[in-house]
């Protein structure tokens, strides 16, 4: 690197006057110029020039205004926030807005350091034409400095990134706070004192605690302006859905959107393309990471999203070593939601001297510090305690900062145990591990468990290889599957299954019961969405692996087997399923016993195949067979027996008797609205297996409301296509139909119709039943079309005579 030119300045033979001032080396302040200073004139030394383009924050300046009027007496007032929120730009508005007094001397102190303090206080010096600038050092300098402004008849003061509250005095002892910078903060009744500060505990401290202002994200319109500035192009109407999301994406933080807009400015990118460069893992960080020119902000500063935030994280580690450890770990699950439950128990498991009790108040402390950061926020308060979030580009800069450290070498973790592990491991490990100490086994009981740790169980299968814990973690998602099997989300669980497979498959092998246990769970999840030739495939290949590795006794080959016979079932394909499951049920008969919950469920899919083929007079008793030891056996709410009751119900509605059906389906969901909840798929079946009962019972207008109730609901839940969905279509259909809506009957049975050729086939049984159905209205439609044709002709006919 090349050494900087020296510089020569020579002041001979001078005469100068009074109040004339030196300055020798570069000056890199912006000084409004005015004349020489006097008891009436201002003083401006303002580091950065006015910015044209800010965007006003109208209820932070109202609130800033409020707290520093501008009087006669002294004021003081925080702006405290993540780095990068926009503090210094809402102080520099501040300045240049006080600017305007005729009488307001206005200064601006980088407050970051000792240095920097002392630094900038020269400067003014300087400029108050203090004469021993020049030659005076350490306090003398402070103290003229701080006399000289306390001597204007009005003047601002803005202290910015005053980050290290221990140089003013905070926390420090007694002895220790006789050395703090405080001393030298100017005050007298014609001031005003604006600090700006990463760290919340600036309020109470070194101004009033009702005096800070908390600096958050953006809100949605101001974060759309700054990007419209910072792009200079106004949005079109098409890109502004992508605006919305990208900003979304950014979380509304206004340093995000500021290098976003300069970016997408200088590249002459669309927010389209720069919402997939954030979106592409391998681009993300490249995208987050760049930083762009800024007449505002202080030169030599970190500027980019990634890295603005390492001086609080470093801060934190030297303070607090559990605070630390917490913020890493949470940086590697779900940013919303985060239990204090759940912080506790990241504590406990990255505590390293097991036989030392982590004390809560340690953990509270960690907390407060994570929040006095703004690195987490309380998001609402349960019956069970508080719950947090953190910025999800926080999460994204600790994990980035660790990657980074790791490809250089560079532990962050400070003298842990663990020293040939990499912290991107370290962390990863105990998230895994704190989870799977939280996340239940799935149960009535548990559900409300599983649902508060559900988005972070799912999301630990990103970082699975990361971890080195992929066994382990295929076995939490493999619970988290479970729990959503149980709750009817099937489209969950089809992602949660196929990454718990993909991790077996790599660590066990494709033959491990594990393995095939992931094959017939994604099976499960194929087929109760419809999709009923996946399922297939699926469940043959668990059949066979099972068959050849467990032998053919198995339980788990026996429940291939019948689980096989379901998809078949479903398919349409009757004869194939009795086969598979008269085939199961006699060995589970003799492996399992005759109560065993397998056993039962082929007995109950033999009698539920019979129903298909029109068979009702055999399926009933064999049903109520079924139910009564279901019943003594699981219980009278559990989901199995319910799923009975149903189909009962189903086979009395075949054979004509509807009272005893009605009261069977309206038992049936009443206990599943109890125990499921009013949007689990099965509660909706019954509510349409309820609506058609009522249609057999020619209560129309019944039928249609629960028709229209459930249809509505299985189009939210399981989307158009969904096999339920459609059997509500034919079902709304008929009941339209039987109210007088005959236009509005066709047109739902049309898409019915075309809706199960595209999903069941159009030789299924189901498909089939709503074909003939929409052909017999066609052609009755028809013949009415024609009659009432006749009748207009035969109507004019009798006109003209």
């Amino acid at each position: 690197m090349s050494q900087p030119t020296s510089h020569s300045r020579y002041l001979n033979h001078n005469n100068f006057g009074n109040n004339a001032t030196i300055n020798q080396g570069d000056i890199h302040y912006n000084v409004i110029p005015g004349p020489l200073p006097g008891v009436d004139t201002p003083t401006y030394v303002i580091p950065y020039p006015r910015n044209e383009d800010v965007v006003c924050r109208t209820y932070l300046v109202k609130r800033l205004n409020r707290l520093l009027p501008r009087g006669s007496k002294f004021h003081s007032a925080a702006l405290w926030g993540l780095g990068g929120s926009g503090k210094t730009q809402i102080a520099l508005d501040y300045a240049y807005r006080r600017c305007r007094d005729d009488k307001c001397s206005v200064f601006w102190v980088h407050a970051d350091s000792k240095a920097t303090f002392i630094h900038d206080f020269k400067t003014i010096a300087n400029k108050l034409g203090i004469e021993q600038a020049a030659t005076a050092d350490g306090k003398d300098l402070l103290r003229s400095v701080r006399n000289g402004i306390e001597a204007c008849p009005s003047w601002v003061l803005i202290l910015d990134n005053v980050d290290n509250l221990e140089l003013f005095g905070v926390g420090l002892s007694t002895d220790e706070a006789t050395n703090s910078l405080y001393e030298y903060v100017p005050n007298g009744p014609t001031g005003t004192v604006l600090w700006t500060s990463r760290d919340a505990r600036i309020a109470g401290t070194l101004v009033g605690a009702q005096r800070g202002i908390e600096v958050p994200s953006m809100e949605r319109d101001e974060a759309i302006e700054l990007l419209r500035v910072m792009r200079s192009e106004e949005a079109r109407a098409e890109e502004l859905d992508d605006i919305e999301t990208l900003l979304e994406e950014l979380e509304w933080f206004p340093l995000a959107i500021s290098q976003a807009g300069a970016y997408m400015r200088r590249m002459r990118t669309t927010a389209s393309e720069y919402l997939s460069l954030l979106r592409e893992s391998k681009h993300r960080w490249d995208t987050l990471k760049k930083t762009e020119f800024d007449r505002h902000r202080r030169h030599g500063v970190p500027n980019s999203v990634l890295d603005t935030w390492t001086v609080s994280m470093e801060r934190i580690q030297s303070e607090n070593r559990t605070a630390y450890q917490v913020l890493h770990i949470i940086a590697y699950l779900d940013n919303q939601n985060l239990p204090r439950e759940l912080i506790i128990q990241i504590s406990k498991c990255s505590n390293e001297d097991a036989a030392v009790e982590l004390e809560e108040l340690e953990v509270t402390s960690a907390i407060i510090r994570l929040q006095e950061f703004s690195f987490l926020k309380t998001r609402h308060i349960e019956d069970d305690g508080p719950s947090y979030e953190m910025h999800k580009l926080v999460q994204e800069a600790a994990r980035y900062r660790l990657t980074l450290q790791g490809l250089q070498g560079t532990p962050a973790q400070g003298n842990l145990l663990q020293t040939e592990t990499s912290d991107e491991v370290y962390y990863t490990g105990i998230a895994l591990r704190a989870l799977s100490d939280l996340f239940p086994t799935s149960n009535p009981e548990s559900w409300g468990q599983c649902e508060r740790y559900l988005a972070h169980a799912v999301g630990m299968g990103n970082w699975a290889e990361i971890s080195k814990r992929e066994a382990d973690t295929s076995e939490l998602l493999s619970r988290a599957s479970g729990y959503l099997y149980d709750r009817g989300r099937w489209r969950e669980k089809e992602a949660v299954d196929q990454k718990a497979l993909e991790l077996r498959r790599k660590v066990l092998g494709e033959r491990h019961p594990y393995t095939l246990e992931s094959i017939a769970s994604l099976a499960a999840a194929y087929h109760y969405q419809g999709q009923h030739e996946k399922a297939k495939a699926c469940y043959q290949k668990a059949m066979e692996l099972r068959r050849q590795t467990l032998g053919e006794k198995h339980p788990d080959t026996l429940r291939a087997m019948t689980l096989l016979g379901q998809v078949y079932q479903s398919h349409g394909q009757y004869k194939e399923a009795e086969a598979l499951y008269k085939k199961a049920l006699p060995l589970q008969r003799e492996v399992l016993g005759e109560k065993h919950m397998h056993t039962l469920q082929s007995l109950a899919s033999i009698s539920g195949v019979y129903h298909y083929q029109g068979r009702y007079a055999e399926a009933k008793p064999i049903k109520v067979e079924t139910l009564a030891i279901q019943r003594e056996v699981l219980g009278e709410k559990h989901p199995l027996v319910l799923w009975n009751i149903g189909s009962l119900a189903a086979t009395c509605q075949g054979l004509g008797q509807y009272k005893e059906a009605k009261a069977l389906y309206q038992e049936t969901l009443d206990l599943r609205r109890e125990t499921l909840g009013e949007n689990h798929p099965d509660t909706l079946r019954s509510i349409t297996q309820l609506g058609a009962i009522y249609h057999d019972l020619r209560k129309y207008k019944l039928a249609e409301a629960l028709g229209k109730e459930a249809l509505e609901l299985e189009k939210k839940m399981l989307g158009e296509e969904h096999p339920y969905t459609l059997q509500s279509k034919h079902n709304l259909a008929v009941a339209w139909r039987s109210r007088g809506h005959s236009a509005e009957a066709l047109s739902l049975m049309q898409e019915c119709v075309q809706g199960r050729c595209a999903v069941l086939g159009p030789d299924h049984p189901f498909t089939q039943d709503s074909k003939k159905v929409l052909e017999r209205w066609e052609s009755s439609s028809g013949c009415l079309k024609g009659i009432r044709r006749l009748l207009r002709i035969l109507k004019r006919k009798l006109w003209r005579k």
